[in-house]
This record gives C-alpha cells, sequence and structure tokens, in this order.
C-alpha cells in the first residue's frame, strides 16, 4: 500500500505530517471539518493548523490517546451566554458570548459579531458561580475516559472532547474516537461522565450496525453503562 492510499485510513489522534513552505511539519490529526475535507492538525507545540485532508501523510510516529489542547483548557472557562467585556480597535467593548470556537469566542456587541480569542475576553459578571477550575476538570475526566478505554480494550482508540453543546458524547468508528461533549463534562456530576464514556464504549466494542440494540445494551450492562440511548448522542460513522 502506497502513501497516499494509507492516508485515508487516518484517524483522530494518528501522527501525521505535510508540507508547508518547504518544511515538514509533524503533528498529529486533531479533527476533520467534513464536506470541505479540511483537517485540524496539532504539532508538538501545541499549533493547530488547517491543511488539506489530501496533504497529510502518516509519520510513523507514536499516536497521541487523548486529544486534550491548551484551546479546550482556554474555552472550558466560558459558556454560551456569559456578558464579557473585551478591547477592540474602537476601544473597550461589552457582549454576550454566542458561540465558542476552537480558539476565539463569538461575541455580540449591539449589532455587531465579533471573534475575540479567549486570552482577550474580561468576566462582566454572570452571577452564576461559573466553574473557574474547567481545565483542571477537562484533564481529570481525560484521564478518567483513557482509564476506561484502555481497561475496555480500546488502546487503539483516541479520547477526546465534542464542541457542541447539546451532544453528551460520541463514538466515530471510521475516526477510532469516543468523544464526550465539553459542556456536559464541565456541567455534569462525574457519575453521570462516568456513565457516557462507558455508553460511548459500548458502542465501539458493540460496533457500527449493534446502535441501541440487544447486542449494545448486554455490553452496556456488562461494562457498568445504564443500557438506554442519551436524548442528544448521536454516534459518527
Amino acid at each position: 500500500m502506497t502513501e497516499r492510499q494509507e492516508e485515508r485510513t487516518l484517524s483522530i489522534g494518528d501522527a501525521v505530517r505535510f508540507s508547508h513552505r518547504g518544511r515538514t511539519i509533524h503533528g498529529h490529526l486533531l479533527r476533520r471539518q467534513g464536506r470541505r475535507r479540511l483537517a485540524t492538525v496539532i504539532d508538538a507545540g501545541e499549533t493547530l493548523w488547517k491543511v488539506s485532508e489530501a496533504a497529510l501523510l502518516p509519520s510513523g510516529r507514536a499516536r497521541r490517546a487523548t486529544m486534550l489542547t491548551p484551546q479546550d483548557a482556554a474555552r472550558a472557562r466560558w459558556r454560551v451566554g456569559d456578558p464579557v467585556t473585551f478591547a477592540s480597535s474602537e476601544g473597550a467593548r461589552q457582549g454576550k458570548i454566542v458561540k465558542l470556537n476552537p480558539t476565539q469566542a463569538r461575541v455580540r456587541s449591539g449589532r455587531t459579531l465579533w471573534n475575540v480569542p479567549y486570552a482577550g475576553l474580561n468576566d462582566a459578571g454572570t452571577g452564576k458561580g461559573r466553574l473557574r477550575n474547567g481545565a483542571e476538570r477537562l484533564t481529570n475526566i481525560a484521564a478518567m475516559a483513557r482509564g476506561l478505554m484502555d481497561e475496555h480494550g480500546l488502546d487503539a482508540w483516541t479520547f477526546a472532547f465534542l464542541e457542541a453543546e447539546r451532544r453528551l458524547g460520541d463514538c466515530h468508528f471510521g475516526d477510532r474516537v469516543i468523544r464526550v461533549g465539553r459542556a456536559h463534562a464541565l456541567d455534569a456530576s462525574e457519575a453521570e461522565i462516568r456513565d457516557t464514556v462507558l455508553h460511548e464504549i459500548a458502542h465501539a466494542l458493540a460496533g457500527p450496525e449493534a446502535r441501541h440494540g440487544a447486542r449494545w445494551k448486554a455490553i452496556a450492562k456488562r461494562i457498568g453503562a445504564t443500557p438506554r440511548a442519551n436524548v442528544y448522542e448521536r454516534r459518527g460513522r
């Protein structure tokens, strides 16, 4: 099999390389951008690169078993709807977060939408007692999930966090990745998050055709997951 053929089998967490302005960049596949056939690669310095999937080649280096990035940590402090202040070319502004993108928040200030790096946001006072140690919590959850995946034989799979606000988690067979929703990870109890991870592990063990049928339910019961479908879960293919 040629390298060009091998690129089609790349999974999240796999080590990859690509050329950029005459030099070779090494990193790991973090996510795909669907129809545009773009991929996000994270390099050794934790810098994110948007790259055409066709340009990626396997590097032969060790895969990354857990995809927890500095951007995840920076974003963990904020929620959609939070009031914030930030500096702009027009001076200090105040607004509300309407979307949490990978590296920037989308903030509505008056009738204008601004893309603001997380480091440039200041809390305008939510009064909600929002979780402040979000980065530490995500680290602990990633370690828990990784331990459960290894325990159940998913050492060739990767764990990552899911950006969709209303999704508890998913299991993507093509990319061999189990993900837990970031908002769910930050807001739910440890027991609920553990159950979500085991729910997705049961999908990985049961296979893509099992869905939430009898085979999946039997495996879910065996490994300690609640054998029912999550309301907002949607499994990738």
